[in-house]
């Protein structure tokens, strides 16, 4: 019978002969003299070489050996190697410093399961790598089958190792994967591309970026604040920005700031935004103009569907575009540079920010919440136009992004738009009647417009920017494939403030519905439950009142007595002739008839009984014509 075989039985694989200890020689070494490790060394080395006598040589071995751990015969043999190559060897380490005693057959085929174990949704851990090989040598001779034969193709000495029961230590497999896996995720920088030639790789091939307006790149994320409400400074969420870079010069054309999550179309606002002129009153403080403007030649985005959407295709058809998506992640680096500056450089500043990993959200993010929407609006602003886009352009000297972008409308103005001709970037589209005095009901207010007047009682398209809904624009409505014409701008008459998102509404409310529930919860549903009260108490009384009548009939029919005393005592026969008369007839059932005859009975015998006549007391139902009968009869 075969014995089990332990790990005791395969030692730790040394496949090739471990390299040499130290370098036998070398030329023209380059010596780092400020090493503290070789100054360290020299000190040791010459004590022992100064030693006047054996017993201080041995000594001062000996204490060598201490301060760098090494053996007292590593020692001598470096002693030695001064004297013969002279101090440089001192300087020299292991050849094989780093490295495993392992061919490099076994590195790869250690990677290789690695590889496989961590793909199509396995996850193999390294003491697992470690348990199949131990599992395969246990094999031995059976690994020579021919189902072997594919899984050992590249690896012919791994399997007579294997064969031989030989495979690597678990600390050596550890130490194999460790390092693969460091080298795999070591990131280097990027030097950055050429000021000439430089290129956007997309799916559909390689753009060069050559001059200004060429190619934007949009492409939008969560800011990692949280944002209050105006009026009761409650926190809401954080907000989305979306924002518009030209590749040339690196400038900011344009974004979009909201709370709702990123799609089609807060891409066509903040797209809108960028080809549009841009002008801002004192209130934003800018010191210089946000000039930035025109239609782009191409689009470049992610693989993300809002950017895939029938709306954009729309929006690039009329406006003449072409759209592209990136070929890697890494070609959005620019865009995503300025992220991660806005997060970092700008809003760590202020209260209520949440850093970019919120499970690890400071616990006074939403205690220290200070900034609502229109403030944010204003510093990204001001951002943008003073700072980012007045910043020294990267690749060149002494020019600046914005001067970088004007460069190449020297000659000649951007093209610019119709803004009615952006409103297809508006895609929230409503039909509402109009009403009287050229109104609409739309979102819970009531909209007005002389250019509505002349429409009472039709129906109208209104068009709107989720961003500012106090102001929307009004459309006739497209009929028999006709486009609609534009009628002008509704304003919001119930509304106070000049600028309110369509989040910042829905907030509002929000909050009204529930301070609603809190006054039907202390007013309306208290009352409905006091009624329910007062029901179950007219209940209770009438009830009440019931048991007292019934209670009052059976005390007058009781106090009303039917015993006839048969033998009342003192009393003559004529007395009892004349009460007898008097009582109310009441008809007999069986047991007194029983009772009557008993009595007749004993009557006759003239043995009247006791216990009898008392239970004729207690049976009071006997007829007056009865007993005057058995009277006379007696």
């Amino acid at each position: 019978m075969s014995r089990k075989l332990t790990s005791q039985d395969f030692p730790a694989l040394e496949v090739e002969e471990a390299a040499k200890t130290e370098e036998e020689s070398t030329k023209h070494p380059l010596i780092n003299i400020d090493s503290a490790d070789y100054l360290k060394k020299v000190e040791l080395i010459d004590a022992v070489r100064q030693a006047p006598n054996k017993a201080d040589r041995r000594d001062a071995i000996a204490d060598a050996a201490k301060a760098l751990g090494k053996s007292t015969r590593t020692i001598k043999r470096m002693v030695e190697k001064v004297e013969q190559v002279g101090v440089a060897t001192l300087a020299v380490g292991r050849k094989d410093k780093g490295q495993y005693r392992i061919s490099k057959q076994w590195h790869d085929f250690v990677v290789s399961l690695h590889k496989w174990g961590n793909t199509e949704g396995s996850r193999i851990n390294h003491n697992q790598i470690f348990g199949y090989l131990k599992a395969l040598a246990f094999q031995g001779e059976k690994l020579q089958e021919k189902k072997y034969d594919e899984k050992f193709k590249q690896y012919s000495q791994v399997r007579e190792d294997l064969i031989a029961g030989k495979y690597p230590s678990h600390v050596t497999v550890y130490k194999v994967i460790n390092s693969y896996l460091e080298e795999k995720h070591n990131k280097v920088r990027h030097p950055g591309s050429p000021i000439e030639g430089q290129i956007i790789q997309t799916t559909e091939g390689i753009l060069e970026i050559t001059h200004s307006n060429q190619i934007w790149q949009i492409d939008h994320t969560p800011l990692d604040i949280l944002l209050i409400d105006e009026e009761d400074k409650q926190v809401i969420s954080r907000p989305y920005i979306t924002l518009v870079m030209d590749s040339f010069s690196g400038c900011v054309t344009g974004f979009h700031l909201g709370f709702e999550a990123a799609g089609s179309h807060e891409v066509a606002l903040a797209l809108r935004h960028a080809i549009m002129p841009k002008h801002y009153g004192t209130e934003y403080e800018l010191q210089e103009a946000w000039e930035i403007c025109g239609i782009p030649e191409y689009m470049v985005t992610d693989r993300a569907k809002e950017f895939k959407s029938a709306h954009l295709k729309q929006i690039s058809l009329q406006l003449g575009f072409i759209r592209r998506l990136r070929a890697f992640p890494q070609a959005g680096g620019l865009i995503e540079s300025i992220f991660d500056k806005i997060n970092k450089e700008i809003l760590s500043l202020y209260g209520g920010y949440t850093a970019s990993n919120t499970e690890e959200r400071p616990p006074e993010a939403e205690r220290t919440a200070c900034l609502t929407l229109d403030d944010l609006e204003k510093i990204l602003v001001r951002y943008f136009v003073d700072h980012s886009n007045r910043h020294d352009y990267p690749r060149v000297k002494n020019q600046k992004r914005i001067e970088r972008w004007k460069s190449f409308f020297l000659l000649e103005e951007p093209e610019l738009i119709d803004e009615r001709e952006l409103d297809i970037c508006l895609l929230k589209v409503a039909y509402r009647n109009v009403e009287k005095y050229g109104s609409v009901n739309f979102l819970g207010w009531v909209y007005q417009g002389d250019g509505l007047l002349n429409y009472q009682g039709k129906q109208v398209s209104l068009r709107y920017d989720k961003r500012n809904i106090t102001t929307v624009l009004a459309y006739t409505r497209p009929i028999n494939g006709e486009p609609g014409e534009f009628l002008g701008t509704i304003q919001a008459r119930d509304c106070e403030r000049e600028r309110m998102s369509l989040a910042e509404l829905i907030y509002i409310k929000k909050k009204l519905r529930d301070e609603g529930k809190e006054v039907d919860n202390s007013s309306i549903l208290n009352e409905r439950l006091s009624r329910f009260e007062d029901v179950e108490q007219n209940r209770k009384e009438r009830r009440r009142r019931r048991r007292k009548q019934a209670q009052k009939k059976h005390e007058v029919k009781s106090n009303k007595s039917r015993v006839v005393e048969l033998f009342p005592e003192n009393a003559t026969p004529e007395e009892i002739t004349t009460s007898q008369e008097s009582l109310i007839s009441t008809t007999f059932d069986a047991d007194s008839q029983n009772i009557v005859n008993s009595i007749d009975k004993q009557v006759t015998q003239n043995k009247p009984d006791i216990n009898q006549t008392a239970k004729a007391r207690r049976r009071p139902r006997v007829d007056v014509k009865d007993w005057n009968q058995f009277m006379k009869d007696n």
